[in-house]
């Protein structure tokens, strides 16, 4: 990936009004991840039994001390939403990471295996996306127990076939072309091959899944939260908090309604970026 490639993405990217969008609107969510706990009016585990269920602000009775409302145990909904997005985006970025190191480490050496081998990883790989993640992960969690540990593992673990996949895809898709078969001639071995003249080429690919796989990451966290395989009440998580919020969404809509936009804004703004960006980097997209 040369840096005129670069620039044209760049260029590609800035003009696209929704990528453009989604970035902002991520911007901001990381910004509240990163500095939003320090502004928060108060300890997220902190209960004021004399507002239980207090209104947010734009409500008749609600009151500038809890401008998000409260929940049932009377804890302010700002201070959750800020705590619990630094948790369920240092969560996701986790996951990403981990699944992707060990996913593209895995995708190469399938790329470079005898064609026995690789075709019984890639059938495997094929076998667990078969299956719905969320799905995968219940199963699993359900076979290693639940708890904010074991979902993370197993989110993990229904990440690393995708990378697996697009490595091996685009490592393959490499590796008949001209440039490395002249690269092999000039005594290239397999690292110095995967190094210095695949590894630059698949960056783009690898970027954007990557970037697809945060919003899965996020998503499957939250929803295991939700489902209370994950994270554990007191725990300010915005998927935990969906579930604690389950049975007062009639009298206090509140409770799960900003929880559940914050999931969907950052979804959505991470899946703008990635369309974006598979916009920028795939040239038979350009138009």
């Amino acid at each position: 990936m040369t840096l005129s490639n670069t620039k044209l993405a760049w260029q590609v990217f800035s003009h696209n009004k929704s990528a453009m969008t989604g970035s902002l609107i991520l911007l901001v969510i990381l910004l509240m991840s990163l500095v939003g706990p320090w502004f928060a009016p108060h300890d997220p585990a902190q209960q004021f039994s004399d507002k239980i269920l207090t209104p947010p602000l734009w409500y008749d009775n609600g009151d500038f001390v809890t401008p998000l409302g409260t929940d049932d145990l009377g804890r302010d909904m700002l201070s959750r939403l800020l705590h619990g997005a630094r948790l369920s985006l240092k969560l996701t970025l986790m996951v990403v990471f981990a699944a992707a190191f060990i996913g593209i480490l895995l995708g190469a050496a399938a790329a470079f295996l005898n064609a026995g081998l690789r075709s019984l990883l890639m059938r495997f790989m094929d076998l667990l996306l078969s299956l719905p993640s969320l799905l995968l992960a219940i199963a699993i969690v359900a076979i290693i127990g639940p708890g904010l540990p074991n979902a993370v593992y197993a989110v993990v673990i229904v990440l690393i076939p995708q990378f697996v996949k697009v490595t091996q895809s685009a490592i393959s898709e490499e590796l008949g072309k001209d440039y490395v078969m002249a690269a092999r001639l000039d005594g290239a071995g397999h690292i110095r091959l995967l190094l210095h003249h695949v590894w630059p080429n698949i960056i783009p690919a690898l970027i954007v899944q990557l970037t697809f796989s945060f919003s899965t990451a996020l998503l499957d966290i939250a929803a295991l939260g939700f489902l209370g395989l994950g994270a554990q009440p007191p725990m300010a998580e915005w998927g935990t908090m969906l579930s604690e919020a389950r049975a007062f969404i009639q009298f206090a809509p509140w409770t799960m309604t900003l929880p559940g936009l914050a999931i969907f804004l950052a979804v959505l703004s991470i899946n703008l970026v990635g369309d974006g960006l598979r916009d920028a980097f795939d040239p038979r997209l350009n138009r």
